[in-house]
């Protein structure tokens, strides 16, 4: 949702000096006069957050839902009416202060040692500790339980393999009730959710972010409570819609697809007919035979035995065709002159060895001839007629070995021409080739359905009447092609295989007649079958119907009253903009205002640019907005230091809204300011102690040691030094920063003097050094405490002009010519100053800084006389 935006121009050297109010409005008075004019539901949830200030119950929302109903006539009305609201304007109840008196027992947080105790002041608290000390550890635990903007999550010590649960003590004081928490890791622990915490990551937050308020008065903080009833209502009613659209699911699985009734189900709903549907549903005993009937007839119909009759029928068919085909082939076979080729066959070959033998008998051959050297003969002639054709033949030269032919071998490859040209082997071959036919045609007669056939009967009685005329036919089919494996004639009679073939030639017809006949009745069973199974699915749908009646008027009530429920839901969300625009009228006088006085005089405070606030309202809450001129983001305009101090100016405007009753906690709150800046910030935090509680963790000693000289005076102040010295986080009470003072160094000369009378060499010589190194810093300090009285220091940015008159004047002349003689002579010997090369071989004595030791005491006690 958009809103509107209040825009308030503010200049800071116009704005006025605290909170200015026009016209007093009662946010409680806005609420009932709307509620009046609303429906009673919503009258109801106003009457109910006005009584109590709280947010109202499950019970309430329930109860407004059904007013809800009953009012828009969904249900009949039996809850009273609820009257107009009057109310009188009442202030707001202040929290009893907090103050914490104590943090001890911290564990599992960071790397923080335990046992470190921190008890702050009720006014200010400095803790004080450089960058890595453990600062961090306790702001993360304060933050955690403020449930800051900025608090992230805690980790326990990483370099640990098991991390201790996060735990911490904290005593605290509730108005005058001593309490005690343990806290054990938790966020937004209530009163501790009370405490403004400002730190570096909440600058952006209060520069640049729309920020809502984390004080609310009580009275804006109804606005929120309406806002929030008014969706639980309409929560109520999207549960409603969403429970009354989930009850066809198990309806529609009770009707069969494919039936008329079906998608009537599927589409069941708020546009349903009921007088239309109810026309189709079918009842009474009449119809529970007829159902009957059409089970008993669609089971008959499915029962199918047609099939396997006409399959067994086109077996029988492969059979009687094969058997035809069979008689057939045998009948085309010229089975005379088969016979006569097998005899003239044997002769030819007799003769043919005869005609062989005389005419190679002269030859002197190494063997018989016979079929191996008949097959090299007719190689010899192949290869021969292939050296013709390509021209290569040379009648006097060997065919193989191309030596030169003698007369003998002339003689004998003559020899070899006649014998491959005679009239017998042309008679033989002749004689071959009608075998070979022969042979191919009783090959190709199939017998793959007759021999299954025959072996499927061979043993069982009731075999097909033309089962004979098959075995007769596979039997000459079987003669046959035994003969023509032996090479022996055929006997006469394969010609009687005519009566079987015309017998089995009928037995296929009359065979194809029962097959077209059983199809045709089968295909006109499966028609009538899928009408009655239609007829049946109709009448099932119908029937159930009548029986699922009242739930599909249920349903499609439901449907009805589910769309009606959605045209009430739709003004819902004005309500919810009402109630903002209502808390925006009120915000604007209750908070905006008062804070856009109070963020003037931060500003002015803390010199921050000129700048322009906004305020913004969003679901019944109020929201603030900082820009610069054009309607640019300070962060886009200011530099970093400035940042900080509007961001600061924002925060300590917020935590004075309603007035501070907690601690305020700023975590380094002046890195990257200027020295003029830090001052005016530590003088702001000091003013806001001397009513409020107040800490302030910093790194910054420049900071520290500003703000314990403003609260020098008061002595509203606890000191607090965070090392790292025996682990992250050691706390140790104090007065101050630590600042080297005169005895605290004389000690460590003394110390260093006694162990360097025990060494020898090296070592003497590098405690020597290190002695020098001691009364440097004992000469600077004893100038800026002894003899300048304090008047400036260092980490001071002020001079201390009360203590001028204490600077003695007489011996200023006599001390200082020898405490400088005697620094100069420490910076020589110390390894941060850089020695010409004639002095680097020059070693310091022990007796030496020993006499300049005593020399500065003499000097001390000098100065201490006259003091």
């Amino acid at each position: 949702m958009t809103s509107d935006l209040t825009t308030m121009d503010v200049d800071p050297e116009e704005a006025p000096a605290g909170p200015h109010v026009n016209q007093v409005i009662d946010p409680r008075a806005l609420l009932a006069d709307w509620a009046n004019k609303s429906d009673e539901w919503v009258r109801l949830l106003v009457s109910e957050v006005l009584v109590s200030g709280r947010p109202v119950g499950d019970s309430t929302v329930e109860k407004a839902y059904q007013l809800f109903r009953q009012e828009k006539a969904l249900d009949e009305r039996v809850l009273p009416v609820v009257p107009p609201l009057s109310v009188e304007a009442r202030q707001d109840e202040s929290a009893p202060p907090l103050t914490l008196t104590r943090l001890s027992k911290v564990r599992g947080v960071n790397a923080l040692v335990s046992g470190s105790v921190i008890e702050p002041h009720e006014g200010l608290t400095v803790l004080y500790g450089e960058n890595g000390t453990g600062k961090t550890g306790y702001t993360r635990i304060l933050k955690a339980l403020a449930n800051s903007r900025t608090a992230d999550t805690i980790l326990g010590n990483i370099d640990d393999d098991v991390s201790d649960g996060q735990s911490a003590t904290l005593d605290f004081k509730l108005g005058e009730e001593q309490q005690s928490l343990a806290w054990a890791g938790d966020r937004g622990v209530s009163p501790f959710t009370r405490m403004s915490i400002f730190d570096s990551p909440a600058v952006t937050t209060h520069v640049d972010e729309d920020l809502d308020y984390v004080y609310v008065p009580a009275a804006l903080a109804l606005f929120k409570h309406v806002t929030t009833a008014v969706q639980a209502v309409a929560g109520q009613v999207d549960a409603a819609i969403s429970a009354l659209g989930s009850g066809n699911s198990g309806l529609i699985n009770r009707f069969q697809r494919g039936s008329g009734v079906y998608p009537l189900i599927e589409a069941l709903g708020a546009s349903t007919d009921l007088a239309t549907l109810k026309s189709r549903v079918k009842s009474g005993r009449e119809v529970e035979a007829e159902l009957d009937s059409l089970v008993e007839a669609v089971a008959a119909l499915r029962s199918n035995t047609m099939g396997a009759q006409i399959t067994a029928l086109k077996s029988e068919q492969r059979v009687l065709a094969q058997t035809v085909a069979s008689a057939d082939a045998l009948l085309l076979l010229d089975v005379p002159t088969y016979n006569q080729a097998i005899t003239l066959r044997a002769q030819l070959n007799k003769d043919h060895e005869t005609f062989r033998n005389e005419l190679f008998a002269a030859a002197n051959l190494p063997a018989e001839p016979e079929e191996t050297w008949n097959g090299f003969v007719e190689s010899g002639e192949a290869y021969r007629q292939h050296l013709v054709e390509v021209e290569a033949h040379d009648e006097d030269r060997c065919l193989y070995c191309r030596q030169p032919l003698l007369d003998p071998a002339r003689d004998l490859l003559r020899r070899y021409s006649t014998y491959l040209d005679d009239k017998i082997s042309a008679d033989i071959r002749a004689t071959e080739a009608v075998l070979t036919a022969f042979s191919r045609q009783v090959a190709n007669i199939s017998n793959s359905e007759l021999i299954p056939f025959i072996e499927q009967y061979a043993e069982e009685e009731g075999r097909p009447g033309f089962h004979g005329d098959v075995v007769l036919v596979e039997a000459a089919r079987s003669k046959v092609a035994a003969a023509n494996t032996a090479a022996v004639a055929v006997a006469e009679d394969v010609g009687l295989v005519e009566v079987p073939r015309a017998a089995a030639d009928g037995a296929l017809t009359a065979t194809r007649a029962k097959i077209e006949a059983l199809e045709a009745q089968q295909q006109n069973r499966t028609k009538a079958l899928e009408d009655k199974q239609a007829e049946l699915l109709e009448l099932k749908d119908a029937v159930e119907l009548g029986r699922s009646w009242l739930l599909i008027e249920a349903q499609v009530k439901s449907a009805k009253e589910a769309d009606r429920l959605r045209t009430l839901k739709r003004p819902l969300p004005g309500v919810g903009r009402a109630v903002t625009e209502l808390s925006k009228t009120a915000s604007n006088q209750l908070v905006n205002q008062s804070f856009d006085a109070l963020f003037i005089e931060e500003c002015e405070a803390l010199r921050t640019p000129p700048m322009k606030l906004q305020f913004v309202g969003r679901d019944g809450k109020a929201h603030r907005r900082k820009v610069m001129t054009g309607k640019h983001k300070p962060s886009k305009v200011l530099s970093e230091g400035e940042q900080k101090v509007l961001a600061l100016a924002d925060f300590l405007a917020e935590a004075r809204l309603a007035g501070i009753t907690a601690p305020v906690i700023f975590d380094d709150p002046v890195s990257s300011l200027d020295h003029r800046r830090i001052n005016e910030v530590a003088q702001r935090i000091v003013r806001l102690s001397e009513k409020n509680q107040v800490m302030v963790f910093t790194h910054d000693i420049l900071f520290a040691t500003t703000l314990l000289n403003l609260v020098e005076k008061s002595k509203r102040c606890a000191y607090f030094q965070i090392t790292d010295e025996n682990g992250k986080g050691k706390v140790t009470p104090g007065t101050a920063p630590r600042i080297d003072s005169v005895s605290a160094i004389k000690g460590r000369i003394n110390k260093t003097i006694q162990a360097a009378n025990a060494q020898e060499g090296e070592v003497r010589d590098a405690l020597v050094r290190a002695t020098y190194n001691h009364i440097r810093a004992w000469c600077e300090v004893f100038t800026e405490e002894e003899l300048l009285k304090g008047v400036t220091r260092r980490y001071q940015p002020n001079v201390q002009m009360s203590t001028l008159a204490n600077i003695d004047l007489e011996t200023l002349g006599e001390i200082i010519p020898k405490v400088t003689e005697i620094f100069d002579i420490a910076c020589r010997y110390i390894d941060g100053h850089s020695q010409a090369l004639v002095t680097l071989s020059v070693s310091p004595t022990l007796t030496g800084v020993e006499q300049h030791w005593a020399e500065l005491q003499d000097l001390k006690r000098l100065s201490d006389g006259k003091s």
